[in-house]
């Protein structure tokens, strides 16, 4: 394992006591701001309604998939990304086989502060069949794309990897495929995982950062520093059954964040625009923004794999309610 540096260690000894969540608001902390107050909700509903609305249900396989991607591209590539990869997969379903996509935009680290590591910030781009899928998982589509866009032309130290994921419906076949991809050496590379997924229905319950084992992570250590500084304490719980899970498998700390207890329109032709809080779509992408942030500054350098947040909270674990 690396030393851990100067700076790292001072903001340990400076902030060795854990704490509460601090009050609903803007951060006090001046690294949260160059972040938080860059994203803009509107953008976030801006495509969730594209995506919901103009495209509508979104299957695996479909046209309205292409034309998701042709979108996914157009997004990333308006924000100023060089390096915009579409990956196709296929996988087998009811007998069919059907053609999947993932799209991948990758932000490079300053070169003079690259510490070699990386970061996957994920959400699924599919819908269910003959629904349109505003919440799920527009909703984490959108605001995975407003990051990337905040995160262009923010320097960094560590390289920032957004993926959309297609075929999470059909069993995770996106992130399955991805993290099969991954060599050994990305894999090490790689510090944490943020999934999003579902993070946007006004009908549904509050945050919940979920492992797939139930245990605590950098993933989740990182998510509650960040919920101490920029919003309010969110717990953690154990679920599989979203596109974090192909990555814990391959031990890399990851987590899903998502609003349970679910919304009464899960899965159905009902999850539409109009159930959609823009606060919760701000508040989520404030979260991860903000934690993303606490390893890719570049005026600190990134965390060890297995290294906690640098700010201790002391939050605390869930039972499962969906």
């Amino acid at each position: 394992m690396k030393k851990v540096s100067s700076m790292l260690l001072i903001l340990l000894l400076l902030f060795s006591a854990p704490v509460s969540a601090a009050p609903k608001g803007p951060s006090s902390q001046a690294f949260d701001n160059k972040i938080v107050k860059r994203i803009k909700e509107d953008n976030i509903y801006r495509h969730v309604s594209y995506m919901s609305e103009v495209i509508g249900s979104r299957p695996a396989g479909s046209e309205a998939e292409l034309e998701t991607v042709d979108y996914l591209v157009e997004q990333f590539e308006s924000y100023g990304y060089d390096e915009v990869k579409v990956y196709d997969f296929t996988f087998t379903s009811r007998g069919n086989e059907i053609t999947s996509y993932n799209v991948e935009a990758v932000k490079k680290p300053m070169k003079k502060h690259d510490t070699n590591q990386q970061i996957i910030v994920g959400a699924h781009h599919d819908s269910v069949p003959n629904g349109p899928g505003a919440n799920d998982d527009a909703s984490g589509t959108g605001a995975l794309l407003e990051l990337a866009r905040v995160y262009a032309n923010t320097p960094t130290d560590t390289t920032i990897k957004f993926v959309a994921f297609g075929a999470e419906e059909n069993g995770l076949w996106g992130s399955r495929k991805y993290a099969e991809a991954m060599t050994a050496d990305e894999i090490d590379r790689t510090v944490a995982m943020f999934q999003m997924d579902m993070v946007g229905s006004a009908d549904a319950g509050d945050l919940v950062m979920f492992t797939a084992d139930g245990k605590k992570n950098t993933v989740t250590d990182l998510g509650a520093a960040a919920d101490s500084r920029v919003s309010e304490l969110v717990p953690y719980s154990e679920l599989g059954r979203s596109d974090h899970v192909p990555f814990h498998n391959l031990g890399i700390p990851a987590a899903l964040f998502i609003h349970t207890p679910l919304e009464p329109w899960y899965h159905t032709k009902d999850d539409i625009i109009d159930h959609i809080s823009k606060d919760k779509l701000k508040d989520v992408a404030n979260i991860v923004g903000a934690a993303i942030f606490q390893i890719a500054r570049k005026d600190t350098p990134a965390l060890e794999k297995s290294r906690v947040a640098p700010v201790p909270v002391d939050y605390y674990y869930e039972e499962p309610n969906l």
